[in-house]
Parts: structure tokens; sequence; C-alpha cells
């Protein structure tokens, strides 16, 4: 992955994929704390925020190419410890990439608060593998301690040097952390005959300084907090809107597979170079794609077979060495295991639709919707997947995830690592979300499609008896299709104990005290048909009596309400997805009972959403029925005092009541 100066603190797990290396700066005598440290050290924190745990005093990198193309990184970082929940912030680490990266000296100190000085032995730090997630092998490690003498007011820091041979140009970096940063500097030293394109997401924060000898320096000061610690309702990955500096260098000396010049152009065509061949069908890929399709004559239906064999019967396992960071592993190696990354399924995928004659590509993007920008292209995007390119004549039946161009070729955007989204969605982590189209001379950023709310719906019917002591029973039926029924689909793999403890969480949220009956799902595997979920449930006490009258909630179950606060907005909205959410509930009335009084109508239209519900009486019975449409996926700031009108609309109507009256 590309060298990357990430949020230290925040980023830790991400940045032991990412981050490369950079200068050759002298290193202060490691057996005493260097006059850098003190200087830090002396940095006032009066101003920091009182709810801060701990703020980075200094934090520094250089990067450095040498004529030869070796690129080292240099890292100064010092830490003020400022409550006691700021320990965990001191934690002194250095990642590096065993098979590629050489960490020539990791140097860490304190003072503590008493201004006594350590210096830890290099002997003394630990050399990990780190966390590898979804990984099962990864060359990624980590070398460092946490420094003695960690009380409220010490100060820990570190100096690490770090080299590599890249085989990539661009170098990312992300200002700020999720403590407050009260000085960050980032330097780019380059030699003659080099040069270099910046650019920015979002505002810039700094501006470049030359300096002599090929130095350019971007400092940044006295930086918040780049995440809020109180839970903003509907907000993005904080990271996504974070300002970020891409820079794209290049010089007589080339990487492996070429240099990147900062537009999306290069970076598609870098990428073909890296992966070159690494899609192509073998004898056995070619036989089992013809083997899918046979019989089959509709485009659709011999595409969708060859997809849903790499999304279903392709595991997700990623094995990352090296340049297998970004590189994915030959098509024919894929097969024959049956397992691989995302980059790697999607690569299979390209070479068995090859053997049918069917083209398809890669697509980069990220699973935070807003991490890649068409405006700033960078290789900061951690996920890869197809773009099947459709016939020109072609119809397009049942596939909603469709892009267009600007070539004018058409492609189905799929992802075939997510197991349980159908075949011509997308899942909506990804929807609404800027990527990288790998087209050869015709790479471009793309915007992926935002399905529309019926192709991602939820459906629930009802039909209750309610009794002359308030036990409410019946039947409930409910169907899921699209990409929102994947939570069902996933609980339905685990065992009948875990399913029923999954559903009664999720009705304790509208039911005191309840007992269900009879859970059953159907089509849990059949991504193109609706998932159905049915169960029998008894609830005590749903209602109460107040004398002669009884108060009762038309919608019995099924909470779509939203966290909103009142607090000034500043970060953007996310809604999640797209949905069309339907209820359809009966509630049959007890001898000797009648309705006094029901809710009133609600008919609400935003634009972003719409909510409707009704309440009404057919022979003897309440019949509820609401729809709750989702069309947006992301709202500006500004927006945030509508989301809080259909927040407000959505939980009074959950809430009300209608009233029965029993006859004397």
């Amino acid at each position: 992955m590309s060298p990357v100066a990430l949020p230290g603190s925040l980023l830790r797990a991400v940045a032991a994929s990412w981050v490369m290396a950079a200068c050759c700066i002298p290193a202060f005598a490691k057996d005493q704390v260097p006059d850098w440290v003190k200087t830090a050290a002396q940095t006032s924190t009066d101003k920091v925020s009182k709810e801060a745990d701990a703020a980075v005093l200094l934090q520094e990198v250089t990067y450095s190419v040498a004529p030869n193309g070796l690129l080292v990184e240099h890292v100064r970082r010092v830490v003020k410890i400022l409550r006691p929940q700021g320990r965990k912030q001191t934690e002194m680490y250095a990642y590096y990439r065993s098979s590629r990266d050489k960490l020539n000296y990791l140097h860490i100190w304190s003072i503590g608060p008493d201004g006594k000085e350590y210096a830890p032995k290099d002997k003394e730090q630990t050399d990990l593998a780190t966390d590898g997630g979804f990984e099962l092998y990864s060359d990624s490690r980590v070398r460092g301690l946490t420094p003695p003498a960690m009380d409220v007011g010490a100060i820990a820091a570190m100096e690490y040097e770090r080299q590599e041979q890249p085989y990539e140009n661009d170098i990312i970096w992300i200002p700020g952390e999720d403590i407050p940063v009260l000085r960050e500097r980032m330097t780019l030293n380059l030699p003659d005959g080099y040069t270099y394109k910046a650019t920015w997401k979002g505002k810039a924060k700094a501006q470049p300084v030359d300096a002599e000898h090929g130095k350019t320096l971007w400092e940044v000061v006295n930086q918040q907090s780049l995440v809020t610690h109180d839970r903003v309702p509907l907000s993005p990955n904080q990271i996504t809107v974070a300002p970020r500096l891409d820079i794209f260098y290049q010089g007589p000396v080339t990487t492996p597979y070429g240099a990147m010049t900062g537009d999306w152009k290069s970076i598609g065509e870098w990428y073909e170079r890296l992966a070159k061949d690494r899609n192509k069908p073998d004898p056995a890929i070619t036989a089992k794609a013809q083997e899918l399709v046979a019989g089959k004559t509709d485009f659709r239906d011999r595409v969708a077979a060859v997809s849903n064999f790499v999304q279903g019967d392709v595991r997700y396992v990623a094995i990352e060495i090296g340049v297998g960071g970004h590189q994915p592993h030959a098509a024919a190696d894929i097969f024959r295991a049956r397992y691989g990354d995302c980059k790697d399924k999607a690569t299979l995928l390209s070479a068995m639709l090859d053997a049918v004659g069917v083209r398809s590509t890669w697509v980069m993007v990220d699973t935070h919707r807003g991490m890649i920008n068409a405006e700033a292209p960078s290789l900061i995007g951690n996920h890869m997947i197809a773009a099947i390119e459709l016939p020109a004549n072609y119809t397009p039946k049942e596939m909603y995830s469709v892009v267009t161009a600007k070539s004018g070729k058409r492609f189905l955007i799929f992802d075939p690592t997510w197991e349980k989204t159908p075949f011509g969605q997308l899942e909506h982590e990804l929807q609404g979300s800027d990527a990288l189209l790998v087209d050869g001379a015709d790479s471009q950023a793309i915007r992926l499609p935002i399905l529309k709310p019926e192709q991602n719906h939820v459906q629930r019917k009802a039909s209750f008896q309610l009794a002359a002591d308030g036990t409410l029973s019946g039947t409930v039926t409910q169907e899921e299709g699209g990409d929102i029924a994947r939570t069902l689909r996933a609980l339905s793999l685990n065992d009948e104990k875990t399913q029923q403890q999954a559903l009664d969480r999720s009705l304790a949220r509208d039911l005191r005290a309840f007992h269900v009956e009879g859970m059953k799902m159907e089509n849990t595997a059949a991504l193109d048909r609706n998932l159905e979920l049915q169960y029998t449930i008894k609830a005590d006490h749903f209602a109460e009596p107040v004398g002669n009258l009884f108060a009762i909630r038309p919608r019995v179950l099924g909470t779509e309400s939203m966290r909103v606060d009142e607090k000034p907005r500043i970060l953007p909205i996310d809604l999640g997805e797209t949905r069309l959410i339907h209820d359809d509930f009966t509630i049959a009335l007890p001898t000797g009972f009648s309705v006094d009084e029901l809710p009133a109508p609600v008919h609400l239209d935003l634009g972003f959403a719409a909510y409707t519900s009704e309440s009404k009486v057919v022979d003897h019975a309440i019949h509820y029925s609401r729809t709750y449409t989702v069309r947006e996926v992301s709202l500006p700031a500004e927006r945030y005092a509508d989301v809080k009108k259909l927040a407000r609309t959505i939980d009074a109507d959950e809430q009300s009541s209608a009233v029965l009256k029993r006859a004397n």
C-alpha cells in the first residue's frame, strides 16, 4: 500500500497495512532524552480541550527519496498525558512490513510527572505480528513498547527511521488524530531531477513551504481531535471528511510498475501494469466457467452464474506479503485454492468471465463512503470490486448497479466479496461512493449508483388478537429483499438458539413481556428471492386498562426511529441506505370493546425521505399501515433540521396510541 502519514493513535490498526518509509536524519543519543523532546515537552496545553485524555505535542514525519529511488521515512513523536485515560495514547510503536521494509532504528524515551527522565533499552522493545483481522497471513509487524512512569503529566516520545524500495509513488498524509495535535509537520525531500504533484482532498490544512535543497514542508498547528467522542448521530466515519494530502513524486528512477502522475488515468494504468496477466483464464478456469453457463443464452443469466460461483464458492481469505497489499494473486492460483481476498475474487471473476466472452475489470473503492473523492486522485481505497462490461445494445434486466463511463461503455458494478448481496445490486456501504474504474487509458473516477428504495425493502404483515386482559397474540410474517436482507441471511447460518436470541433482542425494543414460538426462515441462501421470516408471538400486558379504557399501540413492532440531538450540526448526515419499509398490522378487538380514539394519519415527504401511516377500524379490528421510504444516503449538515423533523415524526407515530372503551 502507499506510504501514509496517518492519524497516529486513531488509525494504528490500519497503519499496519499502509505506512511505509521516509528520511535520513541523524538520531540523537538513544540513552538520554534528546533536546528536541525536552523542547516539545515545554509546549503549553492550556488551550487544549478539558475533555482531551492526551495531546500530541509534536508529530513530525519526513519522506526522503534517494537518487536510486529508495524511500526513507523519519518520524518524531511526543505525547503528553492529560487525564488517566490518556495512558493508552503513550504506546510507542513503529509499523513495518518484514518482507520489504528495513527498520533502521527505533528509540523511545519518557519524562515522568516529577521530571525524571527514562531511556528504555532497545532490547526491551517487543516485535509482534499485527492483528490481521480477515488476513490469514500478513507481513505487517509492530515494534516498540510503552515507556515507564506513564501518569498524568508524563511525556512519551519516540524516533524511528524506516526504509524501502517502493512499488508505488503516492505518499498520503492525513493531518490530525483522535486527540489534539499541537504541532504536526510533513516534509518531502527530493533529489535533483525529481518533481511532485500535491492534491488536497477537502480544504487544504497547510500550504507548501519551499525549503533549501529540494525540501518542501507542510505544517499544521493547534488541531483539535478529528473525532468527536460524544457519538454524533447519523454521522459518517469522521476520517472520511478529514482533509487529506496526496503527493505523487516522480523522477529518473521509477517503480517496477511505472509512475503515477497524480490523475486517475495514470493510477488505473499503474494498476493494470501491477496486475498484468493475473486475470487470464487457464484451462481449468475455462472449463468451469463454460460448465456454469451451459444452456444459458441470456447475458444476465450467464454472468450471474459465474458471479454467484465466485461470490459463494470462493472463500474470503487474505494473504498479503509485500506487494501483495495491492497486487492480486494469479487467477489460476485463486481458482485452485478456492480462496482469496477482495482483489483476488475480482481477478478470478474477470478471468472466468473472459473464458465465456465477457469483459470485466477492477474497481478500486473504499468501504467508508466519502473516503475517495473524484477531485483528489489517490490510492487510499481499501477494497476492490468488479466492473462487468455490458454489450452495447443490451437492455439490463434486474441489474441495478450500472454506471456509464465517459467512453460510453456501461458496466455492472458487482462485489464478489459481499456474500449476501444479490447479483445486480451493490452493498449500501459503497452506494454513492466515488471509485476508480481501472480501464487502461480510459481509467477514471466514477460515482457508484444509489439503488432505488424498492430494490431494498422490508414488508411486515401481522394478524393479532387482543384479549380482554390486555394480552396480544398473533402471527408475524416478514419479507426482506435486496442488501437489507443480509443481516437475517447471515443470522440464518447460526444455530436455532442464536437465531431466537437475536429475534428476542429485536422484539424487546417494542414489547416488555413476550414469548415467541415457531420461528422459521426461508430462502436464506437464495439471494434472488425475498427472505421470509415467520413466527408466532404472545405479548402479556400489551394493553393496560385504566378504568373502562384501554390504550394500545397500533404499531405493534418494527422500530424505525432515529437518534438525533439538538447540538449544532457540523458533520454531514449519513442515512445508511435507501430502503422501503412497509408495515400492515391488524389487531382484532375483544368482544365488548369499541374504539374511542385513533391516532391521526401522518403524511410527510421531505424529498430525501417520506413517511406515511394510517390507523382505521375495519370489521371490529384496528388496521394499521405505514410506509417509510428513504431515497438518499447522504445529506449536507444544513438538512439536519429536516432530519430531526423526520425523526420526531417517526417517533411520535411509533409511540401513538389508540384508545379502546369497554362497554358498561
